[in-house]
């Protein structure tokens, strides 16, 4: 059976006609076109008032409400992206980093800090150097780890909700170049100087966007969701 469906038009000329008939029906029963004049004048008056107020309450909700599906979308994409990914090469990269204690100090959180110390630690990661002893890295095992997860980080970048947070897409993007570039060199253990100091530079940027949007992440747990920022406090890359 095939749906029958209307075009604007044909619904615009629908309904018209059944205003027309309903007026009609009014008057045979009522007699009375003084009365329909008079409401029909007020409701005239009236209508672009309630177009205006309809529209923008409408929408507003609409978009507050694709807004919250957005973020709740993305806060689990980004809860599942670092217990997948994020948080074991954070682990792995803070062991060449050669001021990893005070990074640990830094970002040594628990559930009671407040949004004061959240603030804090964001600003003293702006002037963080984010060093790594890039001649010790183990290359191989970088790309071990990104190359059995590269569907992952594909299905996360396909993903509509990645649209909303460009930061975030920018971040798994570098991952994902990074498994590529990882994949290309034929020997990780004998990689030229000037490889290693492209992809040592490559892994540095990586090391700090992964650590300011880990401590974005759970920021945002603590103003939303204390469970899933129970579990990243537990299982905090930074702390042994």
């Amino acid at each position: 059976m095939k749906s029958f469906k209307l075009t604007m038009r044909q619904l615009i000329v629908v309904l018209v006609i059944c205003s027309l008939i309903t007026y009609a029906l009014h008057y045979l029963i009522f007699r009375d076109f003084h009365h329909i004049a008079i409401f029909f004048v007020h409701d005239l008056a009236f209508l672009p008032l309630e177009v205006i107020l309809v529209s923008l309450g409408l929408d507003r909700l609409i978009e507050s409400t694709h807004e919250n599906e957005v973020k709740s979308k993305m806060s689990i994409i980004e809860t599942l992206f670092f217990n997948e990914s994020g948080s074991h090469i954070l682990r792995y990269l803070i062991r060449f980093d050669p001021n990893a204690e005070r990074l640990s100090a830094m970002l040594d959180l628990n559930m009671e800090w407040r949004s004061s110390q959240y603030a804090a630690a964001e600003r003293q990661l702006k002037l963080y150097p984010f060093e790594l002893d890039t001649e010790k890295l183990d290359f191989y095992g970088i790309h071990y780890h990104l190359n059995e997860r590269m569907d992952f980080y594909r299905n996360i970048l396909e993903n509509p909700a990645m649209t909303q947070s460009n930061q975030f897409t920018e971040m798994v993007m570098n991952i994902y170049l990074l498994g590529e570039e990882l994949e290309d060199r034929t020997d990780l253990y004998d990689l030229s100087a000037e490889d290693r100091r492209f992809l040592g530079d490559l892994v540095r940027q990586i090391y700090r966007e992964l650590t300011e949007y880990w401590l974005d992440n759970a920021y945002n747990h603590s103003l939303h969701n204390k469970h899933r920022l129970h579990r990243l406090v537990a299982t905090n890359p930074f702390v042994e």
